[in-house]
């Protein structure tokens, strides 16, 4: 789901209400964030950021360019709704579940 004609499953469900500003920001985070990366760029990713585990706000930053696993994105999306992981990479997600996200 890419705009505010197509919004994903669940739209109108309490937890995932948002105002138009509110799913027009959500949407420009798909695009921004939404890329997909190969094993090799997941892994660099991961190994960089590592460096930082005693720093969370940095070891943060790096950590959420990898794609979110498709079933924590499934869950979180359930339990605490779709802004709450509006900043993270959705794209393996989005693969797995082409109309939740």
């Amino acid at each position: 789901m890419t705009d505010m004609e197509h919004k994903p499953n669940g739209w109108n469900l309490p937890i995932n209400q948002m105002t138009e500003e509110e799913w027009k920001d959500y949407f420009e985070c798909r695009k921004k964030y939404d890329i997909k990366l190969s094993e090799q760029e997941i892994a660099n990713n991961t190994n960089e950021a590592v460096k930082f585990i005693n720093d969370m706000e940095q070891f943060k930053k790096i950590a959420i360019k990898n794609p979110l696993l498709p079933g924590l994105a499934i869950a979180s999306k359930a339990s605490h709704g779709l802004k709450a992981i509006k900043n993270y990479n959705l794209s393996l997600a989005k693969e797995v579940y082409p109309d939740e996200f």
